[in-house]
């Protein structure tokens, strides 16, 4: 695919590195002199320097023969702007990130046509969303929703009673499986025979319900019925609307005096609170430690880092952050915040899913990049269809994990069989992917 990017901040930086390992040809354009020569220094793309919303830019970057276009600067107006006049110019497909107050509501985290723009994107609503989803379960600290929301992968620490035993001991119930787990570093996909430790991260697929059902197994902790917002901005106000209607009492504290009037005036049923959320008095004043869950969600990463930590010492169960260089995901867990977020990586993962190929769905990456969740079309004529899975010779380091098809979604065993048009979800370290895909490539075509 012929793909131009613009705006190279941490979306569009992380874009590049996706779009270069999947072998696309892209232009990289930015205003700032710095950002392009960086990308043509780390990436093998082209780049242009500019304004790039303007006619002449984006008939220099071939917008008109551009299988996509991403606008992703951090000026919403210039995005959607350059989203409309690339589609103007004869771009397949355009996407604009649009991420202010003023365009949350539109979007609801993504919106397809909003003013003629093939896809708008509001990644801080996805954010909020996400971190509902993550609340309302059981422990997790990560949710990831595939094959269309039909399947559920979750991030959890084993701390239950099941510890110290074989999986094969574990009830889980059906349409669930631990596909993986990591101990000190080490990725682990494991047997029956293995036995997960207190500590240890699991990561848990199967059917939403029956992962709902399978949490408690792993984990001691409760969903979260009451939570307490530490930002009235676009991520608080999408996590109170994603929590309010399964019942969930919501606290807002929101350190500007006028936003929070307005916030008072238009969530009659969430509390808020005018202050601080690093205040420790203000926290202890509020009960932090009656929560289940503190989710800082200011547009300062220093404030979500430093208004989890007194959190957590406070006696939160569990502590969410979001932050906007995903670089310090890694810290911020280190330091003991339960669940980290960043909504630029967030967006990144739904505009790449926008320039897949009819081979491979969707990709996500886990622990770093050192795991990769991949969901496969599995094409007409391809090696793996209409065999049974014992019979395949899977790369190692590959892990099948569920089959969907028009009417189920089956955890699969040796016996069972991948038919043309099914989707497989595999979990896979990065170098095998590639073995991986072949398997599922049809001859001559994806379809």
């Amino acid at each position: 695919m012929y793909i131009v990017v613009i705006g190279l901040g941490e979306v569009g930086r992380h874009l590049l590195s996706v779009l270069q390992h999947e072998g696309h040809d892209v232009v990289a354009v930015d205003n700032d002199p710095v950002a392009t020569s960086n990308a043509e220094e780390h990436f093998d793309v082209s780049t242009l320097t500019g304004y790039g919303a303007s006619q002449e830019i984006l008939d220099m970057a071939g917008v008109g023969k551009a299988d996509l276009v991403v606008a992703v600067t951090n000026h919403d107006e210039v995005n959607l702007i350059a989203a409309l006049a690339a589609k103007q110019l004869g771009a397949k497909t355009v996407v604009a990130r649009a991420q202010g107050n003023e365009w949350a509501r539109w979007t609801e985290g993504i919106r397809y046509g909003l003013l003629g723009v093939d896809v708008v994107i509001n990644p801080r609503v996805l954010v909020g969303q996400e971190l509902g989803r993550i609340a309302w379960s059981h422990g997790a600290v990560d949710v990831l929703h595939l094959a269309s929301d039909r399947v559920e992968l979750v991030e959890m620490e084993m701390t239950s009673r099941m510890a110290n035993k074989p999986l094969s001991k574990i009830p889980l119930p059906v349409g669930t499986l631990v596909a993986a787990y990591v101990r000190d570093g080490e990725i682990v996909v494991p047997g029956g025979a293995d036995v997960l430790l207190p500590g240890d991260t699991v990561y848990l697929i199967g059917t939403p319900d029956a992962v709902l059902q399978a949490e408690s197994l792993f984990s001691t902790k409760r969903e979260a019925r009451r939570i307490i917002i530490i930002g009235g901005g676009v991520v608080g106000q999408a996590l109170a609307r994603e929590v309010l209607p399964q019942g969930a009492k919501v606290t807002i504290v929101e350190k500007d005096a006028n936003v929070a009037l307005k916030l008072a005036a238009e969530h009659p049923d969430v509390l808020i609170h005018h202050g601080d959320g690093t205040d420790s008095k203000l926290l202890e004043e509020l009960e932090v430690d009656s929560y289940d869950l503190c989710a800082c969600v200011t547009r300062q990463d220093e404030v979500n880092l430093m208004a989890a930590l007194i959190a957590k010492r406070a006696g939160v169960p569990r502590a969410a952050a979001i932050v906007d260089d995903a670089e310090y995901a890694t810290i911020y867990r280190q330091l003991g915040i339960d669940i980290v977020l960043s909504p630029r990586t967030l967006a990144s993962h739904h505009i790449s899913r926008v320039a897949r190929t009819s081979l491979v769905q969707s990709l996500h990456q886990l622990e770093g990049g050192r795991i990769e969740v991949v969901e496969l079309y599995a094409a007409r004529g391809a090696v793996i269809v209409d065999k049974p899975l014992r019979r395949l010779r899977l790369p190692k380091g590959v892990l099948l994990c569920a089959i969907i098809t028009d009417d189920e979604v089956v955890i699969p065993r040796g016996d069972d069989v991948v038919r043309h048009g099914d989707r497989v979800i595999a979990m896979t370290i990065g170098a095998a992917r590639p073995g991986l895909e072949r398997l599922f490539r049809g001859k001559g075509t994806d379809r």
